[in-house]
């Protein structure tokens, strides 16, 4: 029983540890003022990615999203939301993994843009042994 008490203390101190970034790409349309007042939307130029940061104790996903997801699976029991929401940091945690992953494979190739062959060509590599190219 306290084996399983530290492990539980562990993962709750990695839910609280410092926020996580998650770069997302900026490609909303920018809305400017004219001089007569009114705001027309015309096309920005990219910005580069924008930071996003997770607040400790929170997710980026949404947890009803989330859990309609687990709630579509009709093996699986009722899931606690703690669980829930442990599922949904491991969610974030692969595809962060998966898209640094594509990213390389696309960088390697000279690309700027992900691909679906990307992706594909991470599955053939058999990514799970490294679970994509593993943690720096």
């Amino acid at each position: 029983m306290d084996q399983e008490d530290t492990l539980l203390q562990e993962k709750v101190s990695r839910i609280n540890s410092p926020p996580l970034q998650i770069e997302i790409e900026a490609h909303a349309e920018i809305e400017h003022a004219e001089d007569d007042g009114s705001t027309t939307k015309k096309r920005g130029k990219k910005e580069g990615p924008v930071l996003r940061e997770r607040e400790p104790g929170k997710s980026i996903l949404p947890f009803s999203r989330v859990q309609r997801i687990i709630k579509a699976d009709k093996d699986l029991p009722i899931v606690a939301k703690d669980a829930t929401f442990l599922i949904s940091l491991a969610t974030e945690e692969f595809i962060k993994r998966l898209s640094e992953a594509c990213q390389k494979i696309a960088e390697r190739d000279k690309r700027t843009t992900v691909q679906q062959k990307d992706v594909g060509m991470l599955a053939s590599f058999g990514g799970r042994k490294n679970f994509f190219f593993s943690r720096k």
